[in-house]
């Protein structure tokens, strides 16, 4: 009996207990409803804030360029619809204030041509004329703009490429490698471009070359340095050689007037690379000239003379001779 008393005491505790939280809840609901529907009512209204835009600085003026790094920001407050500046408070891109010092109004700061400075409410209509319709402007937050200048100065440097390259078997380079223009001309701060002797390309690697290689390649970057060109074109004259060999009679510089030079043997074999479209002009030209020269005699031990060879740059390549030594006798004339 007891117990059936204490089962409906707890059964009306029960349900009272579901009732409040079922109340609660409600309760809870209805007050977030209202919030979101107040916020979202002074989302309707105009507010003033102050919101930070990136600044880009364009067109130096006639002569001078920079020194050190432009300003990046400029604050502004401005006017708008609570919900147009929750959509920039929560991160939408900021289209940046263009300021264009060719035609901004620049004041000298105590009397320096090099420093100088922008009162930014002088830009007051350019800078509202920037902003989204959206937005309207109020108070310029930052009020001041510093720069300094320096006068440009020009200077032409050599272009020096950054290349590595190897090539395929039996190939061999026929001419020197080529850059046009070989020199550029650079403009900037004096204090930068004076210590700028050389300008180099980007780095290029190419392997296994069989046929001449011309490109396009960029030149790297220096700081607030203009380039007259900002690319410059690399040929390299690439070709396949044959072998050959060749028979030449040895000549002899730097023999006094008086004396006469008699080799043993007066003749020798050269082996050579040579590129396929000069293969005939090895035995027509001169493009391989072997000599003794008389002055070694006074260093050499003995009466040899040893045998070199001269050639015509990238014409041919001397991989071997035979003898590389001759004999001499000295006789007076």
């Amino acid at each position: 009996m007891e117990y059936s008393a204490v089962k409906k005491i707890l059964q009306v505790f029960t349900q009272r207990n579901v009732n409040l939280n079922v109340r609660l809840a409600l309760f809870t609901f209805f007050v977030f409803v209202a919030s979101i529907l107040w916020y979202l009512n002074k989302l309707t209204y105009e507010y003033t804030t102050q919101i930070t835009f990136p600044l880009s600085i364009v067109n130096m003026p006639k002569g001078k360029v920079l020194v050190g790094d432009p300003p990046k920001q400029i604050s502004l407050q401005v006017r708008a619809y609570g919900y147009t500046l929750l959509r920039y408070k929560l991160g939408a891109s900021l289209l940046p204030v263009v300021i264009d010092l060719e035609e901004a109004p620049l004041f000298s700061l105590n009397s320096s041509q090099s420093k100088q400075y922008i009162l930014t409410n002088t830009l007051r209509n350019t800078i509202s004329n920037q902003l989204k319709g959206e937005l309207q402007l109020g108070v310029i937050a930052t009020d001041t703009l510093h720069f300094e200048f320096t006068t440009m100065q020009q200077k032409k440097v050599q272009v020096v490429p950054q290349l590595q390259y190897t090539l395929e078997r039996q190939h061999m380079l026929t001419g020197p490698m080529v850059i046009k223009p070989d020199s550029i001309t650079i403009s900037g701060p004096g204090t930068l471009i004076d210590t700028v002797n050389s300008i180099n390309t980007i780095s290029v690697r190419l392997d296994r070359l069989a046929n001449a290689y011309t490109s396009s390649i960029g030149l790297g970057e220096i700081p607030q340095v203009g380039f007259s060109h900002r690319r410059v074109t690399l040929t390299i004259p690439v070709e396949k050689y044959t072998e050959a060999e060749l028979s030449k009679s040895l000549k002899v510089i730097n023999l006094p007037d008086t004396l006469r030079l008699i080799l043993l043997p007066r003749t020798v074999t050269l082996k050579c690379n040579v590129p396929i479209s000069r293969y005939k002009d090895l035995f027509e030209d001169d493009i391989v000239m072997p000599y003794v020269d008389f002055r070694d005699s006074y260093q050499q031990s003995g009466n040899k003379l040893r045998i070199q060879v001269e050639t015509q740059p990238y014409a041919v390549r001397v991989v071997d001779i035979e003898p590389k030594f001759v004999d001499f006798i000295i006789e007076r004339i």
